[in-house]
Order: structure tokens, then sequence, then C-alpha cells
């Protein structure tokens, strides 16, 4: 809609070449089962893109979500189960020895936590994928950025201050180059590093509540987000390179997310 156009909603035929705000609006209350209220705008009309919607492969979620469980619930268990048995030669296998019924609620506690993360990771697919699949056909999508909740661990943090990745067409009509935002010939702005690469855009780990979306402008290419944590790493990571500098931001991320945030000097002075 930043462009002045929209796709067709997921739910229902559009009359015409456009919908109304509120038409857009019923369709995102479906899809997200949420009240709608009411907006003054509702009325305001969008010219519409023909777009077919990609079909989602349910049944290859299905298939996906039951092979992570399984090897990270029960698959687990049994594996963890047999080397608590395999103690037993060692006297410390005993069922009603206290050392193994400690190592027994651990290893319950700990595939419990992984579980849960692979179900979390199961439930967001559908939608990460739905997201991706559409934008790659979407033409008026120049690239993809990653987008992160507000407690990301620091291979996200990292991962989102990198800025956004641009489509080979996005990039050939540039002529190949990315200048900075605000240059004479107001071409792409560059981040100060190398962009995040295709590869690890869509890089999740369990419990991870990242996101890929789309870019339609090229002044997009560094969301609010990614200048606050390109701000902070260049800020933190000062004087430090490759594996230190990944050290002392993970160190400066971990901070933030235990409790009141370390000094950028205390980051620093600390990192080992």
């Amino acid at each position: 809609m930043e462009t002045g156009y929209t796709l067709p909603p997921l739910d229902g035929d559009v009359v015409g070449d456009a919908v109304t705000l509120g038409e857009l609006r019923e369709d995102w209350a479906r899809q997200t089962d949420t009240l709608r209220v009411p907006e003054p705008d509702d009325m305001d009309r969008v010219v519409v893109e023909e777009f077919d919607w990609p079909e989602e492969p349910r049944e290859d979620h299905g298939r996906a979500a039951v092979a992570s469980l399984v090897a990270t619930g029960p698959a687990r268990v049994r594996e963890e189960l047999q080397r608590l048995e395999s103690q037993r030669d060692d006297g410390r296998g005993r069922l009603d020895a206290p050392g193994f019924l400690a190592n027994l609620d651990d290893m319950m506690a700990r595939t419990g936590r992984v579980a849960a993360g692979a179900a979390d990771r199961e439930t967001l697919r559908g939608g990460r994928e739905l997201i991706t699949s559409a934008s790659r056909e979407d033409r008026r999508a120049l690239g993809w950025a990653r987008i992160t909740d507000g407690d990301p661990c620091s291979f996200c943090a990292m991962l989102v201050s990198r800025g956004a990745v641009y489509s080979s067409r996005a990039t050939a009509a540039s002529g190949g180059r990315r200048k900075p935002q605000g240059s004479p010939d107001g071409r792409v702005r560059v981040n100060r590093r190398s962009p995040v690469s295709r590869e690890d855009l869509t890089r999740y780990h369990y419990l991870c509540h990242c996101q890929t979306i789309p870019v339609y402008s090229r002044t997009d290419f560094m969301t609010p987000q990614a200048r606050d944590y390109d701000r902070q790493w260049r800020e933190v990571t000062r004087g430090t390179t490759g594996a230190e500098s990944l050290r002392v931001w993970r160190r400066h991320i971990d901070a933030q997310r235990s409790g009141p945030g370390l000094t950028v000097a205390e980051s620093r002075k600390g990192r080992i």
C-alpha cells in the first residue's frame, strides 16, 4: 500500500480494479481472528494489482511438524533413557537412586524445553513461508529485510542490524551499485557493513520470533529497528574484529535481555 497499490485479499473476489481499506481490514480480521473496529477512512479505495496467492503446502508443513516434534520429544527421551540405563553398570542406574532420579528430572525438563522450542518454530512456519513465497512473486517487492521482536538473541540482532538484501532485478535496475541514502543521485542507502545474506535472512532457531518482510522502497534499506541495532553494533564493537566483535556483541545483547543493560564501556571492558 505504500506504493499506491495493493494485492487482492486472501479471501473473496475483487469486483473491479480497486478495494476499500475497509475490505482489506475485514480480510485481515478474518485471517487473524481479531475484532475489526470501523475506521474513518474505510471507504478510501486502493488500486488492486493482479496476483495469484501461492498455495500453502499444508501437508508438507504437517509432516515437517510431526518429524520435528517426534525428533525433539519422544525420540530424544528414548536416547536419554538408554544413556541413563547404560549407567547401571557403574552403580548409578538404580531406579530409586537419588542421583538417577535427579538426572531423569533434568533430562525431562531439558527435553521439554527443546520440544517446546520446536513446536514454537513449527507454529510460525506457515506464516513465514507464505510471506516469503508471496513476496518473491510480488513484482513491486525490491528485496527483503529481517525484523525481530523486542527480545532477540545476539545472532538475530546482528542479522537485523545489517539491513536488507535486494533482489537481482532491483540491483540490476540500479546499475549494480548502491550509493548512500541522501547522496546527490538519491540512490540506495548502503549499510556500513555487508548486507545480510539470503541464506541467513530466513535462518530461524528455536524460540526465534523473527520475520522476513518485503521491502518496497530503496529508502527502506535500513528499517528503524535495523538502524538502531546498527548504531549499537558500531558503538559496542569499535576497535574489535572477527570473533572478538561477536563476543562483545553477545555480551551486550545478553545484558539487555537479562536485566538493565551494561554501558558501552562496561561491555567493551568485560569482553573475553
